[in-house]
């Protein structure tokens, strides 16, 4: 699959390791009129009058990204904030996890993505299963927009599909929800391909999971970097250490380098448990399945945060 094109900024910060040029994909474009517009036309500070759109992306895989949208999903909802998960994975493993599997009869974002228009008259369903339980009290607030493995496909196909403009299709499908949340949470494959190129064009803020290891460090540095100089519009919330522990010194030593190389770390961390692994099975995320939990517990303060910046 074609990577997507990314915008460029001649006004690039100069970071003092030079990570910038040596963690550039090579395969990155440079259409910059078609990104720049898309830009400018949500300005910083937009989703005041409309949902937050943010997008939890890492170069590297099996950070979390899902487990972490799902989990910061719920506690945003929990505060009482319409919340809107979009699986834009075509392993489709955010939308397994509530239990969205392709025998569900409904249209999932690979139809939307194919027909924007269709965004305009689609009513995003309830995250959680009716039978789920418990059933949290704000079990309505919380939606999804579910893909199945033929995304892969379709986002391969829009460039035919779709022409000039291809990569602002999640944008549109994404703009006709806005203004029905308060917050719209984006999960991404790993890689810089068209699907995460999508995402970040059609995000506000970026959140970055990354776990407490040297390959998660430099994936997260590699992607904060491109952010920083490719897309200044799109405002880093952090970088968010998941699965951690405290009593590890690789843990200390990832967090420590990421300060270093004058990252964003949030000043809190997701502690590593064997029961977030087996929440699908379930169909609901630990933070449903065990709100008092101390893995909820983060997430709640990462939603916290996340609201803060929201309303700030």
């Amino acid at each position: 699959m074609s990577v997507i094109p990314l915008c460029t900024d001649d006004r690039r910060d100069t970071r003092k390791d030079t990570r910038v040029d040596r963690h550039r994909d090579s395969h990155v474009g440079r259409r910059k009129e078609t990104c720049n517009d898309a830009l400018a036309d949500t300005p910083a500070g937009a989703w005041r009058d409309g949902a937050m759109v943010i997008v939890l992306a890492n170069h590297k895989g099996g950070v979390t990204k899902t487990t972490s949208t799902a989990n910061l999903g719920a506690m945003l909802a929990e505060r009482h904030q319409r919340v809107l998960l979009v699986d834009c994975d075509p392993q489709a493993n955010l939308s397994e996890a509530f239990g969205w599997s392709e025998d569900i009869v409904g249209e999932r974002l690979e139809d939307l993505l194919a027909d924007p228009a269709a965004a305009t008259r689609y009513q995003p369903p309830v995250a959680l299963m009716a039978d789920v339980r418990p059933s949290p009290a704000w079990r309505e607030l919380l939606r999804i927009i579910p893909c199945t493995g033929a995304l892969a496909d379709v986002a391969a196909d829009l460039p035919a599909l779709v022409g000039d403009g291809y990569e602002l299709q999640l944008r549109r499908v994404v703009e006709a929800q806005r203004s029905s949340f308060d917050f719209v949470l984006l999960d991404t494959p790993p890689g810089l391909g068209n699907l995460s190129g999508m995402a970040m064009l059609a995000a506000d803020a970026l959140v970055i999971p990354a776990l407490a290891a040297d390959l998660d460090v430099r994936g997260a540095g590699k992607l904060y970097d491109l952010v920083e100089s490719e897309l200044p519009g799109l405002r880093i919330v952090g970088v968010l250490i998941a699965a951690s522990e405290r009593r590890w010194r690789v843990t200390r030593d990832a967090a420590a380098r990421m300060h270093a190389d004058d990252m964003r770390v949030l000043p809190f961390e997701v502690p590593r448990a064997v029961r977030v692994a087996s929440a699908p099975r379930y169909r609901a995320p630990i933070a449903v399945l065990e709100p008092d939990s101390l893995v909820a517990a983060a997430y709640r303060r990462l939603a916290e945060h996340i609201a803060q910046v929201r309303w700030s």
